[in-house]
C-alpha cells in the first residue's frame, strides 16, 4: 500500500524510458475511465514509463536559507518550481551519485526536504495560518507535516518559537512509523506546538471543552493511504502487482478517514483529502459519498490553484469494474449482480457516481502534464457542526496529560516551576526567564529522561476531555530542552545531570545567561568534524577572538551550548575534563551555512573554432562536460567518451562538419587513444601482452574492476600490469593501449 514541475515537452522529447512495463489491465481500466483525452494517452502512459525527477523543497524557515537557494540557481542541473517558491527539480539522468550524497546531507539536516512535486500541493490549498489548529490524519512518513510547519512559520513571519500558538497533531496508524520515523520527522521542525500520536485516523476521539463545547480543528488534512498507482514512475515494480480489486478493498476505509476528518472541522474550516492514486474509486467516488452523507453541513471550496501549476478536471462520472471479471464494468448500483454486493462480494453502491462535482474544488494532477506522480486533491470546507452534549467531569486540571502512552510507566506529566530539577537547571545555566509550559517525559521503565517545551494551545488540547474509552497513544510532543545524563557519565564531579538537547539549543542560547559559548566559523567546523575541542586549545582560543563566553562557564564542568558568531547556529556540548565534547548527531546538525557545492567544470586545454579539447576530471560524466560546452557552442557534439571515474582529455567538435570528421577517424581506428593507471610494483620499460580481462560488478553493480580471466576480452596492454591490483581505474574495458 503506498502512502505516496513543469512540463518538459511531448513524450516524443522525453528521456529515455528504462525497461518498458506494461500491465494490459491496467491501460484497458483507465482507458475505460477516460482519464485522458485519447489523443493524450500516448504521452500518459510513456511518462509513466520514464524515471521520476527529483524534487527538493528548501526550509526557507532556517537561517542562511537564501545562500542555499542561490547555491541551486546557479547550478544548471535544476529549475525552480514556478508554483511553488522554494522547490527545484531535477531531470533523473543528472542526479549523480556526488549529487545524491549532497542532497542527502542537506535533507538529514532537515536544510532541504525530498518532496514529490504533487505533493506539495495538498499543505498549500490548506491555507494554513499561524494560530489554526492542525489536524494531519494520516502523516506517515512526514513531509506534508513539516511543509504545513512551514508554511505556518512563513504566514506568521516568525524567526524564533517566541509566539508561536499554532497546533499541529501528527496522526498514523502505522506503529512502526509512528515510533520511529514521525517523531525523528517532527523534530526536525523544532515546532513548539506540534505532537505525534498513534491512531486509527477513522476512529480519531472526539474532545471537549465544555459539555457543548467540542474541540475542533481549522485545518485537516487527509492524504490517505491508497493503491498508488499514480507513482508507478517511482516504483515501477508494481506495474506487475496492479490489479483492478485491491483500491476496491481500500474505498471505505478512505472514506470513514475522510468522514471522521470533516466532523472533526469546524465550521469556516478546511479540510484537503488527497490521495497518489489515479483510480476514481478511491478518489471521485469517496469525495461524492462524503458530500451525500453530510448533506449541506459540507461542501466543494474553490480553491485559488496557482496559475502556474497545470490541473486536470476531475471525472463526473466514472466505471465500476467487477473484481473477478477484468473485462466487466458497471455504470450504476442496480446493474450489480448480488454475489458482488457486500457482504458476499466487496462492491458497496458508494463507489458509483450519484451527482456532479465542482471541479473548481476536486481535480487531478497528470503525471504528463506536471513531470511528476499521478494525483488528486479536493478541498472542503464545513458550513454547519452537529454533535451531541457530553458529560464533562467537573475535575480541575491534572498534571498528568491522560492520553495512553506505552505502557503505565511512560507518561507525560506537566512541571511546574518550583520543580526541584527545574531549580537547579535554571540556577546552573542562568535561566532568566524559564520557555514554558514544560512537560516531562518518562521513559517504559518509568525513568525521567526529558523536560520537552510545548505552547499553550498544545496543553490546553491534551487536557481537554476525550470521548472515548482509550485515547490514541501519545508518542511525542514539543522540543526537547533538556535530557538526563547518561547514568555513567561524569558520576563524580556534582552537576545537574541535566545537558541542553539539540532541538532546544538555539532557544537556550537567547535565554541563558550562563555556559553559553560563541565560536568563530572555522573553529565550529572543526567541532563538528572532530566532535571535540581539547582544553588546552578551548582555553587557548579564550584568551582570542575566536571564542566568547568562556568566563560565562564559571570553571565548571557541565552542559553548554555553542554557537556562530552571528548567533544563527547552536548545538548542544558538555565541557569534560577532556575540552568541549559535542553532544549531537552530526547528520541531523549538518553545516553552518549549507550550500550546494557546484557541479565539476572541465578546465579547457586547448579550443579553436572547430574543437576544443577539456581536461575532463574524475568524477564528472562525460554528458555534463558536453553540457558546459554547449552553453557557448550548442552545436557541440561528442564523437568519445570516458567513464566517469576516468580522468582525460576529452575532444569535442564544436561544429556539424568537425564531428562527422572525427567520427570517421574513430570509426576507421585513426585515433590513438592513451591511458594512464597507477600499478603496483616495478613496470619494464617495454613490451605487449594479450591477456583476456574480464569485468566483476562492485558494491551494487556501478562500479567494475577487470581482472585477468581465460573466458574475458582479449585486450592489448603493457605486459608489466597486473589488472587485479590497479588502482583508480574503476573500469578497464576501455584500456587499449599504452
Amino acid at each position: 500500500m503506498s502512502r505516496h514541475g513543469t512540463a518538459r515537452g511531448s513524450a516524443a522529447n522525453r528521456r529515455s524510458p528504462v525497461a518498458v512495463e506494461s500491465n494490459e489491465a491496467f491501460e484497458a481500466f483507465y482507458r475505460k475511465q477516460g482519464v485522458v483525452a485519447e489523443e493524450l494517452w500516448d504521452d500518459f502512459i510513456q511518462t509513466l514509463r520514464t524515471p521520476m525527477p527529483v524534487v527538493v523543497r528548501i526550509n526557507r524557515t532556517k537561517p542562511h536559507w537564501e545562500e542555499l537557494h542561490n547555491s541551486f540557481a546557479e547550478d544548471l542541473r535544476w529549475s525552480q518550481l514556478p508554483w511553488f517558491p522554494g522547490a527545484w527539480q531535477c531531470d533523473a539522468k543528472d542526479y549523480d551519485d556526488a549529487l545524491r550524497s549532497q542532497c542527502s546531507a542537506l535533507n538529514k539536516s532537515y536544510a532541504l526536504r525530498f518532496q514529490e512535486a504533487a505533493s506539495l500541493v495538498p499543505p498549500l490549498l490548506l491555507e494554513v495560518k499561524p494560530a489554526d489548529l492542525l489536524l494531519d490524519l494520516c502523516a506517515a512518513p512526514g513531509s506534508k507535516t513539516l511543509e504545513c510547519i512551514e508554511l505556518m512559520r512563513e504566514n506568521g513571519h516568525k524567526s524564533s518559537q517566541d509566539g508561536e500558538t499554532g497546533v499541529v497533531i501528527a496522526n498514523d496508524a502505522d506503529a512502526e512509523r509512528c515510533f520511529e520515523l514521525l517523531p525523528l520527522i517532527t523534530r526536525k521542525a523544532r515546532y513548539p506546538g506540534c505532537a505525534v500520536v498513534l491512531g486509527n485516523g477513522a476512529k480519531y476521539p472526539a474532545q471537549f471543552r465544555g459539555q457543548d463545547d467540542q474541540l475542533l480543528y481549522d485545518k485537516v488534512l487527509c492524504d490517505v493511504p491508497c493503491s498508488g498507482d499514480g507513482t508507478l514512475r517511482r516504483r515501477p515494480h508494481c506495474w506487475k502487482s496492479w490489479s483492478v480489486d485491491f483500491p476496491l478493498t481500500l474505498h471505505q476505509k478512505q472514506l470513514l478517514i475522510l468522514c471522521r476528518g470533516l466532523h472533526l472541522l469546524r465550521p469556516g474550516g478546511r479540510l484537503v483529502y488527497s490521495t497518489c492514486s489515479m483510480n476514481p474509486i478511491e478518489n471521485e467516488a469517496v469525495v461524492t459519498a462524503a458530500l451525500a452523507r453530510f448533506g449541506g453541513d459540507v461542501r466543494l471550496a474553490p480553491s485559488d490553484v496557482p496559475k502556474e501549476l497545470r490541473v486536470a478536471k476531475c471525472l463526473q462520472t466514472w466505471w465500476v469494474p467487477d473484481p473477478q471479471d477484468s473485462g466487466c464494468f458497471y455504470k450504476s448500483w442496480m446493474e450489480v449482480p448480488t454475489s458482488q454486493r457486500k457482504p458476499s462480494g466487496i462492491l458497496v453502491e458508494s463507489m458509483f457516481s450519484s451527482g456532479e462535482l465542482d471541479p473548481r474544488g476536486c481535480f487531478r494532477l497528470n503525471p504528463h502534464e506536471i513531470d511528476g506522480s499521478g494525483f488528486f486533491v479536493a478541498i472542503f470546507t464545513k458550513t454547519a457542526h452537529r454533535s451531541f452534549p457530553v458529560q464533562i467531569p467537573s475535575s480541575r486540571l491534572m498534571p498528568e496529560i491522560p492520553w495512553r502512552a506505552r505502557n503505565e510507566n511512560n507518561r507525560y506529566t506537566v512541571v511546574s516551576t518550583d520543580n526541584s530539577d527545574v531549580q537547579s537547571i535554571v540556577k546552573f545555566y542562568g535561566l532568566r526567564d524559564l520557555p514554558g509550559p514544560l512537560v516531562a517525559e518518562y521513559n517504559i521503565k518509568g525513568k525521567l529522561t526529558q523536560l520537552n517545551l510545548v505552547n499553550s494551545a498544545l496543553l490546553q488540547l491534551l487536557q481537554s476531555h476525550l470521548n472515548c474509552k482509550g485515547s490514541p497513544l501519545l508518542v511525542s510532543l514539543g522540543i526537547p530542552l533538556f535530557k538526563v545524563l547518561d547514568d555513567n557519565f561524569m558520576t563524580n564531579i556534582d552537576v545537574p545531570r541535566w545537558r541542553p538537547a539539540m532541538e532546544g539549543a538555539q532557544i537556550l542560547a537567547q535565554k541563558m545567561e550562563k555556559r553559553v559559548l560563541r565560536i568563530s566559523l572555522e573553529q565550529m567546523r572543526k567541532l563538528l568534524m572532530k566532535r571535540l575541542l581539547p582544553m588546552q586549545s578551548l582555553l587557548t582560543l579564550g584568551t582570542g577572538n575566536e571564542l566568547k563566553g568562556l568566563e560565562s562557564c564559571e570553571e565548571k564542568l557541565g552542559g553548554a551550548v555553542v554557537g556562530t558568531m552571528d548567533g544563527t547556529f547552536w548545538v548542544p556540548c558538555i565541557i569534560t575534563g577532556s575540552g568541549l565534547e559535542l553532544y549531537a548527531s552530526l547528520e541531523e546538525v549538518g553545516d553552518p551555512l549549507p550550500k550546494l557545492l557546484p557541479p565539476l567544470r572541465p578546465p579547457v586545454i586547448s579550443a579553436t573554432e572547430e574543437v576544443m579539447v577539456l581536461d575532463k576530471p574524475s568524477g564528472l560524466r562525460t554528458e555534463d562536460a558536453l553540457r558546459f560546452v554547449q552553453q557557448k557552442h550548442p552545436g557541440a557534439e561528442l564523437v568519445s567518451r570516458l567513464d566517469k571515474e576516468t580522468s582525460g582529455c576529452l575532444l569535442i567538435p564544436l561544429t556539424a562538419l568537425s564531428a562527422k570528421e572525427f567520427t570517421q577517424q574513430f570509426a576507421g581506428n585513426k585515433v590513438q587513444k592513451c591511458y594512464v593507471a597507477v600499478v603496483h610494483g616495478h613496470p619494464p620499460e617495454k613490451g605487449h601482452i594479450t591477456e583476456a580481462l574480464r569485468l566483476v560488478q562492485l558494491g551494487g553493480g556501478t562500479k567494475y574492476r577487470a581482472f585477468v580471466d581465460d573466458t574475458g576480452k582479449v585486450r592489448r596492454c603493457w605486459k608489466m600490469l597486473d589488472v587485479g591490483r590497479i588502482l583508480g581505474v574503476s573500469r578497464m574495458a576501455n584500456l587499449h593501449q599504452l
